[in-house]
């Protein structure tokens, strides 16, 4: 009963500050859109492009994830993001990502094909996704958090969901339900422009909120968090 009412505090403090970081940074939700719009671009060229195509267009998703990571950085780390900080983010964690990405695309490449000829192959690899999608669930935090390689990303993230998921996945669960619920809408026209507003609103608000979150949980343990939070009542 402890661990539920400390982790209900916990979760207050930080959706709360979560909500008054995203409101007062607003103009960083326009980044998401942004990335959209480039990524369109970017999808368009590579076509042309053929596989040197594909290429640039993995950089430019990775320099766009690697964008918003650091605009999220600034946002929980210093409460405030200015057109300078969005001009020089694209190449800050470009290639923390393009690491990151690149170990798990050599894995289910090397991986896929041998799991798929055993029987249950499909359940197994569905399993593998599941394992590590839960395991590595912190990597997008400790990119812009921990400065990690990206090996060392992967160490970190079990350790810190292994000590602390209890904790971080029930307001990420719930965050990931809506999302994926509203993204199911089969909706058009206007209804599908107000569809992929809440979407980009979310997607900003949750990366605030998971930010807040993992540095609550990072380097405390149940019992200093339990004491921190029965001391302030």
């Amino acid at each position: 009963m402890e661990w539920f009412l400390i982790t209900l505090k916990i979760y207050r403090k930080v959706f709360t500050r979560a909500g008054s970081l995203a409101l007062k940074n607003w103009p960083v939700l326009g980044s998401v859109f942004a990335y959209s719009a480039v990524m369109s671009l970017a999808t368009g060229l590579a076509v042309l492009l053929g596989i040197l195509g594909g290429f640039l267009l993995s950089l430019v998703w990775a320099a766009c994830v690697g964008s918003f990571l650091y605009l999220v950085e600034m946002i929980v780390r210093t409460s405030k993001v200015t057109f300078e900080d969005f001009r020089r983010s694209f190449g800050v964690y470009l290639w923390d990502v393009v690491g990151i990405t690149f170990v798990f695309w050599l894995f289910f490449r090397l991986a896929t094909p041998a799991i798929a000829q055993l029987p249950q192959g499909f359940l197994i690899l569905l399993f593998v996704q599941i394992a590590g999608f839960v395991v590595f669930n912190a990597v997008p935090e400790l990119i812009y958090l921990g400065h990690y390689s990206s090996l060392a990303l992967l160490q970190e993230s079990y350790s810190f969901i292994a000590m602390n998921w209890i904790e971080w996945f029930p307001a990420n669960l719930a965050a990931a339900a809506v999302l994926y619920a509203l993204a199911s809408l089969p909706l058009g026209g206007i209804a599908a422009i107000v569809q992929a507003g809440v979407l980009g609103l979310l997607v900003y608000f949750t990366m605030v909120m998971r930010g807040l979150l993992f540095i609550e949980l990072h380097d405390s343990t149940h019992r200093s968090r339990a004491f921190k939070y029965r001391m302030e009542g």
